[in-house]
């Protein structure tokens, strides 16, 4: 089977056969069963947990020059940085992403976020934010030097070049796609620390009535606050 299948669907299959497993052992000790737990849903997120540390690791034995500091760090001079993140509000139950793109300068030209429906893992839900943060910026005629996301393994997907035919692979290959027509911006991994800002949008887009972009002039003050304090620690 291994050969038939990709190492990331390969090792999809083992995870969620154990998560069943560990399901059926439940239930034949008649242990209480959560049925929000029997969907497996928590067998991916554990998978993409396994993974992002594999390859954190891979990247700190070769250098990988993908990976940023910890706090925010400025792009080129008149250039602008995109930063996009995923997130999961446990007391709405809510999806969201956000983004926010900022000059060299540190100051917001840009916010945006959006409840999605629930993605299929982790990994499709910030892949979709980098999609979503890059769409918009296209159609607001900005251009972007620099796209960080804190999910290691979304930036791998892209940039990676094994063939991955899962719904997470076409999505990454769409983002290729999409970032060689717009001149091919970087795509860099960063800390959450160096992310929190985005973090912070995409967890208020949660609880948002509504998909929200908001230019200069319209950002609220939590927001305003946020950024300072981000390039507090930056400096």
């Amino acid at each position: 089977m291994s050969e038939k299948l990709s190492k990331n669907e390969f090792e999809i299959f083992v995870m969620r056969s154990w998560a069943i497993w560990c399901e059926r052992l439940c239930l034949t000790h008649s242990s209480k069963v959560d049925p929000l737990v029997f969907n497996v849903e928590w067998s991916s997120s554990l998978l993409a947990d396994f993974q992002s540390a594999r390859q954190a690791l891979r990247l700190a034995s070769s250098h990988d020059p993908i990976c940023s500091p910890r706090s925010w760090n400025a792009p080129l001079v008149n250039t602008l940085r995109l930063d996009v993140d995923a997130a999961f509000n446990e007391d709405t139950n809510r999806y969201a992403l956000g983004g926010i793109i900022r000059n060299h300068e540190g100051q917001p030209i840009l916010v945006f976020g959006q409840k999605i429906e629930k993605p299929s893992s982790i990994t499709f839900a910030e892949l979709l934010a980098i999609l979503v943060g890059v769409n918009i910026s296209r159609d607001h005629n900005i251009g972007i030097h620099l796209i960080t996301s804190d999910s290691l393994l979304a930036v791998q997907a892209v940039i990676g070049v094994e063939e991955n035919r899962s719904y997470t692979g076409a999505l990454a290959s769409e983002i290729r796609g999409l970032l060689s027509l717009l001149g091919s911006p970087s795509l860099r991994h960063v800390r959450r620390t160096a992310n929190h800002v985005a973090h912070s949008i995409a967890v208020f887009a949660c609880s948002s009535h509504s998909p929200f972009v908001w230019k200069c002039g319209d950002f609220p003050f939590w927001l305003i606050n946020l950024v300072i304090k981000d390039l507090t620690l930056f400096q």
